[in-house]
């Protein structure tokens, strides 16, 4: 299927490792220019589609900085893809109003500082695709996840629905993809016999990968899709069913 995505620029948050990795490099197989944004140094560059930018997403002016990024680089944002996220367990009896707000500032403050900015540019062009990260634990409540990242999760699917109305007479799309238990460097440190449950439950019988959830952004992020806004889209082998 032509995705419609070739000359596209992308940008990509959390794109040094996981789903945000494998998210990137499948939107430059498709033809994106990658802005391949991260906290960590070094991001892998493979050639003249991909610019790594080193960016903290808590931080108030992310958005404007890796707008500036694609603006200087290439000229345009046609994508924005917020994979940048943390992970918590932390049970909620020893949760501390420091550790639940880090989670908000990251995963949802973030989220919106980079959707917000990635907006204002795809409304010159009237076309763009936002796709923001959601989770299994807003339908099951949690696994092994902790309440600050649940509830930081639970946001994000209103900020979709919010973003569908600002974008919309725009045509530019927002939709969230909600990843079930996905053997990537953020679950790494989960207990072993945990995820080989969760797999077990699974229909599938498998725990996911990041590819396999890259698929589903790439293809939310085409031209096919134009029709699609709002959507909540599972990626968790049937675990959940929403």
């Amino acid at each position: 299927m032509d995705t419609g995505l070739e000359g596209r620029v992308a940008v990509v948050t959390g794109a040094a490792s996981g789903i945000g990795l494998a998210t990137a490099r499948a939107l430059e197989r498709e033809g994106c220019h990658v802005v391949a944004a991260d906290l960590k140094e070094g991001s892998p560059h493979y050639g003249e589609r991909w610019l790594p930018v080193a960016v903290d997403v808590s931080c108030p002016d992310v958005g404007e900085r890796i707008a500036d990024a694609a603006q200087s680089r290439w000229g345009r944002l046609d994508v924005m893809v917020a994979c940048a996220g943390i992970y918590q367990t932390t049970a909620l009896e020893a949760l501390t109003v420091e550790e639940f707000d880090r989670f908000q500032a990251v995963n949802v403050r973030g989220s919106m500082l980079c959707a917000r900015s990635a907006l204002n540019e795809m409304k010159q062009r009237s076309w763009g695709r936002i796709v923001l990260m959601s989770s299994m634990v807003v339908n099951s409540g949690g696994l092994a996840a902790g309440p600050a990242y649940v509830t930081s999760k639970a946001a994000i699917v209103g900020l979709t629905r919010s973003l569908v109305h600002s974008g919309g007479p725009y045509r530019v799309t927002a939709n969230c993809v909600h990843p079930g238990i996905i053997e990537s460097p953020m679950t790494a440190g989960l207990d072993r016999d945990l995820m080989r449950g969760a797999a077990e439950r699974t229909p599938l019988k498998r725990n996911g990968t990041p590819e396999d959830v890259a698929a589903v952004i790439v293809m939310l992020c085409s031209e096919g899709a134009g029709f699609v806004t709002g959507a909540r889209i599972d990626v968790n082998g049937g675990a959940v069913m929403s």
